[in-house]
C-alpha cells in the first residue's frame, strides 16, 4: 500500500512538472507573437503547432521558435506551422525535413483548437500603391492609400477581414480622396490530406472589384511541381463620398496554373497561367520568380488577345514588424507588401485582381520543403 501511494505520488509530481513546462514553453512562445500554440508532448518527441502572422516565411518563424524553446532533454522537436488557422505540414527541428500530417496530428489539432482564445487581435499596417509612368504631361501618376485591417477567426480556417482605407495622393484617376471601407470579405481556407489545398473568398477586391473568388491547389510537397486553378464571379464597386456604386456580377475568369521549381536551383520557380483573365481577355502568362528568404522577385511576359506585356513584381515584409503587442492585442506592418508594374500601361493585358488576401499560390510557395532547407545552406 505504501508503495503504490508512493508510487502514485511520484507520478503525479511527475505529470505537475510536465504541464507546469509545456505552460512556461506555451507562455514564452505566446509572447514573442506565436498564436494558438498547442504542445503534444511524448517520451521522445515535442510537437510544436503553432500561427505568427507577422512572419511571411515559415522558416523564420520555425528557427526563432527554436531558439525560444531551447534545450527540451533531448527530444526531438516538430513544428506544424498553420496558416489562416490551418495546419500545412510537420517540419523537423534538427534539418527541417518534410513529414507529412499523421491523422492524429490533425485529430489533436482540431480537438485542442482555440478560436476565441488562441489569437490576438490585429490591426496591420498596409500601403495601396499603384503608378503610371512616361506620360508626356505627368510623368509620374500615382494613387496612394493607407490601409489599416485586421483578420478575426471566426470557425476553423473561416475568418473575416476587413478594414478601413485612408487616401494620401490620387493622380492617377478620377475617385475621391475620401475615407471608406478597405477590401473586406470573408474567407475560407482548407488544406486537405497535405496536398490538396482550397480558398474561397467572397467581398469587396482591390482594382474596385467585388464578388467570390474560387482558387484550388494541387501541391505534393514532395514534388517540385504543382497545378492550381483559379476562378471568379466579379463586378465593378464604386465607393464615393455620396453612398455605394455596383454593377452586376458580369465579368467571369477561369485560369489554369503550373509551376516547377527548379531542382538544383529550389529558390526559383517557373510558372504557366492559360485562361480567360479579367475583362474576357484570353491568353497566356509566363512568370519567372526567385525567393530570397522573405523576399520573392519575380519576371513576367504575357500574351493576350488585348496585346502583350513584359514587367516585374515583387513581394516584401515591410519594416519593422512588430510595433505594440501585449497579451491580447498586436499593431504591426503588413507581412506582404505586394507590387506589379508591366510595360504596356495602356492595354489591359492579362490582369488579376488583388484579394486583400494573398492567393494561395503564393502562400504555399514559402512552405515548400525545398524552399525550406535551402535557406539552412
Amino acid at each position: 500500500m505504501v508503495n503504490k501511494f508512493f508510487f502514485s505520488f511520484v507520478l503525479l509530481l511527475h505529470l505537475c512538472s510536465l504541464v507546469s513546462a509545456q505552460h512556461g514553453v506555451r507562455a514564452r512562445l505566446y509572447e514573442n507573437g506565436f498564436e494558438n500554440v498547442m504542445l503534444n508532448e511524448s517520451n521522445d518527441t515535442l510537437e510544436v503547432y503553432f500561427e505568427h502572422r507577422t512572419f511571411r516565411n515559415p522558416y523564420q518563424s520555425m528557427v526563432f521558435a527554436n531558439k525560444i524553446i531551447g534545450d527540451v532533454g533531448g527530444k526531438a522537436i516538430f513544428f506544424i506551422p498553420a496558416y489562416h488557422n490551418q495546419p500545412i505540414g510537420k517540419f523537423s527541428g534538427n534539418d527541417f525535413g518534410f513529414h507529412d500530417l499523421s491523422k492524429e496530428n490533425t485529430l489533436f489539432f482540431n480537438e485542442n483548437n482555440e478560436i476565441n482564445k488562441g489569437y490576438r487581435f490585429h490591426v496591420r499596417i498596409s500601403p495601396d500603391f499603384s503608378a503610371r509612368f512616361g506620360k508626356f504631361d505627368d510623368p509620374f501618376q500615382n494613387k496612394t492609400n493607407l490601409i489599416l485591417d485586421t483578420r478575426i477567426y471566426l470557425f476553423s480556417g473561416v475568418s473575416l477581414h476587413t478594414g478601413v482605407l485612408l487616401p494620401i495622393t490620387n493622380n492617377l484617376d478620377a475617385q475621391e480622396k475620401n475615407i471608406r471601407l478597405a477590401p473586406s470579405h470573408l474567407h475560407l481556407f482548407r488544406a486537405v490530406e497535405n496536398r490538396h489545398f482550397y480558398s474561397i473568398t467572397g467581398g469587396l477586391f482591390f482594382f474596385d472589384r467585388y464578388g467570390l473568388d474560387f482558387q484550388y491547389r494541387y501541391m505534393p510537397m514532395d514534388k517540385n511541381w504543382s497545378l492550381g486553378v483559379e476562378s471568379s464571379l466579379t463586378g465593378f464597386y464604386f465607393l464615393p463620398k455620396s453612398g455605394v456604386y455596383m454593377n452586376r456580377l458580369d465579368e467571369f475568369t477561369f485560369l489554369l496554373n503550373y509551376e516547377y521549381r527548379l531542382p538544383r536551383l529550389p529558390s526559383i520557380s517557373l510558372g504557366l497561367t492559360a485562361g480567360q483573365f479579367l475583362f474576357n481577355d484570353k491568353g497566356l502568362r509566363g512568370d519567372l520568380i526567385k525567393q530570397y528568404g522573405n523576399i520573392d522577385i519575380g519576371l513576367y511576359g504575357a500574351m493576350t488577345e488585348n496585346g502583350l506585356n513584359v514587367g516585374f513584381q515583387f513581394a516584401f515584409p515591410l519594416f519593422p514588424g512588430k510595433i505594440l503587442r501585449n497579451r491580447n492585442f498586436e499593431l504591426r506592418s503588413t507581412e506582404e507588401f505586394r507590387w506589379e508594374y508591366g510595360y504596356n500601361n495602356v492595354d489591359i493585358v492579362a490582369r488579376k485582381f488583388r484579394l486583400g488576401t494573398p492567393r494561395l499560390q503564393d502562400v504555399l510557395r514559402q512552405y515548400h520543403p525545398k524552399f525550406i532547407r535551402s535557406q539552412r545552406l
